[in-house]
């Protein structure tokens, strides 16, 4: 297997969370599949340069082939999992809105407009050698570190969103995977809205496999296969999620967030969110203020 990641700074690179910018190139042959639950609050920008994955984002897979390009926003969880070969190559772009915003501001466009609504772009011309181009540009610049390379990579980037959102703005039918992959992915993806709806509730395993008349067993095992994510594992995620908002955004304390975000108690949410997140509610509360 060639996995070469390639970040912005040579000595222990800052995670993507804090890096204002972060890429990452990677060529697979061999099985792989993510192993972490994995949400951030940067955008990120996956482009599949070869082979096809599946993609799992929020609620639903999708059948990501050459050429496409998956955008997701801040705290979006995701995972990608192995569709019918292990070959792949990827770009995976990271960035912090202030990374691009000046540029933003002289180009007169909104360049994160094409990460709203379908989170999947096919362009129209597969193998698109404008896109190509960029993303080519963006990897050469970030291995050599010239001088002005971090003006150049800003650029770059904003020549890649402002890609986007005209490639976006050439149909309003933007979504090439309308219909999901199989009817097991429509299944599942019928759960895992209904989890998303009532995951302020108390969740168990045998309810809800009750209610779409399937064996605790049986969910279990196409909720894994589908997602990448156990059942647990991914009722944690959505509640981490809400409650990163709420600590973001309002001022309510970390116990009344608990119970909205679905937690039977402030220790147990603590604990969960620590684990998930690398640092206390209060911790993540005072950076994302600092911000």
């Amino acid at each position: 297997m060639t996995d070469t990641k390639i970040t912005r700074r040579s000595n222990q690179p800052l995670p993507e969370d804090e890096a204002p910018f972060y890429i990452h190139h990677a060529i697979r042959t061999q099985s792989f599949n993510m192993d972490q639950n994995h949400a951030h609050e940067t955008y990120e920008i996956y482009y599949m340069r070869a082979g096809e994955r599946f993609y799992f984002i929020k609620d639903r897979s999708y059948h990501v082939v050459q050429g496409d390009l998956v955008l997701i926003p801040p705290l979006v969880l995701h995972k990608t999992t192995e569709a019918s070969s292990p070959n792949h190559e990827r770009v995976l772009i990271n960035f912090q809105a202030g990374f691009v915003a000046p540029m933003q501001a002289q180009i007169g466009v909104d360049l994160f407009a094409a990460f709203e609504g379908f989170p999947v772009i096919r362009p129209h011309i597969k193998g698109n050698p404008a896109l190509e181009a960029i993303f080519e540009k963006l990897l050469t610049e970030q291995h050599r570190k010239e001088p002005g390379a971090d003006g150049y990579l800003k650029l770059l980037l904003a020549e890649l969103l402002l890609w986007m959102h005209r490639e976006v703005q050439k149909t309003s039918e933007r979504d090439p995977g309308r219909e999901h992959p199989t009817e097991l992915h429509r299944n599942v993806s019928d759960i895992v809205k209904h989890i998303n709806e009532h995951h302020r509730e108390k969740l168990r395993l045998p309810s809800i496999a009750e209610h779409f008349h399937i064996s605790p067993y049986y969910l279990c095992h196409i909720f894994k296969k589908v997602t990448g994510f156990t059942l647990v594992e991914y009722v944690q995620q959505i509640r981490i999620r809400e409650a990163q908002k709420l600590l973001k955004n309002t001022r309510l304390s970390v116990s009344t967030i608990a119970e909205e975000s679905g937690f039977d108690s402030s220790t147990h949410f603590g604990r969960v969110f620590k684990s998930l997140c690398g640092r206390s509610p209060l911790q993540y509360r005072k950076q994302m203020k600092s911000q």
